[in-house]
């Protein structure tokens, strides 16, 4: 079912809350369709990605849309930026996503107020 940008972030956000760690710890991007769910990082797959949650969204600008919320509001690292060397790699679509990549990729002290609040 195609969701719009509040109830993405909602949803995503729980799921966050109920995987834990920090807002900084996670990423969150846009993927062209989830039948063919794939992120653009060869080190970084379905099957190794901790937590990964996605939905999708009425319309692609939705999408970016929540995705830009939750990297602005909520202090998620951007997908997109991880490809800024590769602008190609740099994806569009409907499906907005969020996982934690591995331990050793994530920013330390980046604990994110906003995030705290709603987990509170």
């Amino acid at each position: 079912m195609r969701i719009g940008r509040n109830e993405i972030v909602e949803e995503l956000t729980e799921h966050m809350r109920k995987f834990g760690g920090e807002p900084g710890e996670w990423c969150a991007g846009v993927a062209e369709t989830d039948s063919k769910f794939q992120i653009q990082d060869s080190r970084e797959t379905p099957s190794n990605m901790p937590g990964l949650a996605y939905r999708e969204a009425h319309t692609a600008y939705a999408a970016a849309d929540a995705v830009e919320y939750l990297v602005s509001a909520f202090g998620l690292r951007s997908a997109a930026h991880q490809h800024e060397h590769h602008p190609a790699l740099q994806e569009q679509g409907r499906i907005v996503y969020v996982y934690r990549p591995a331990p050793a990729a994530t920013a330390a002290g980046s604990e994110h107020s906003a995030f705290r609040r709603l987990a509170a």
